[in-house]
C-alpha cells in the first residue's frame, strides 16, 4: 500500500476516536441536563437554571452538529481508503497478469531455442553420417 493510503487510514483511526469521544461528551452533557431536569419542575427553576439549561443545550446541539460532520468525514475517509485498496487490487492484477505472460513468453522461447538446438545437433549429426558414408 502506498504512502497516501496510509495517511488514509491513520487519518481515519483519527477521525473515529474524535467521534468517539465526541460521543461520550455529548451523552455525558446530556446525562447532565436530565439529572437536572429530573431534580426540579419548571415551576422552580428560576431565570439562571433556565439561562444554564438552554446554554447547556446549545452546547449539546453543537456537539451533535460537530459529531455529525466527524462522522461525515470518517465515511468519506473509508470511501477513500476503500477507492484507494480497489485500485491497488487491480493495479496488481494487471501487474501479476504482465508478469505471468512474461514468464510463459520466456518459456515459450527456451521451448523454441531448444527445439532449435536439437534440430541443428540432428541436422549436424545426419550430415556427419552423409559426409562419412559418402567417403567410404
Amino acid at each position: 500500500m502506498e504512502m497516501s493510503g496510509y495517511q488514509d487510514i491513520n487519518a481515519l483511526e483519527k477521525s473515529v476516536a474524535n467521534a468517539g469521544s465526541q460521543l461520550y461528551t455529548m451523552a455525558h452533557k446530556l446525562h447532565a441536563v436530565e439529572r437536572s431536569l429530573d431534580q426540579t419542575t419548571m415551576e422552580q427553576m428560576d431565570e439562571m437554571e433556565v439561562m444554564e439549561l438552554l446554554e447547556s443545550m446549545t452546547e449539546v446541539k453543537n456537539e451533535y452538529q460537530n459529531l455529525r460532520k466527524d462522522i461525515q468525514e470518517v465515511q468519506q475517509l473509508q470511501r477513500d481508503v476503500s477507492t484507494s485498496i480497489r485500485f491497488q487490487m487491480t493495479n496488481m492484477q494487471q501487474t501479476f497478469q504482465m508478469l505471468k505472460k512474461r514468464i510463459a513468453n520466456s518459456q515459450q522461447q527456451r521451448r523454441q531455442q531448444r527445439q532449435q538446438r536439437q534440430d541443428q545437433q540432428l541436422q549436424s549429426s545426419n550430415n556427419t553420417t552423409a559426409v562419412g558414408a559418402h567417403n567410404q
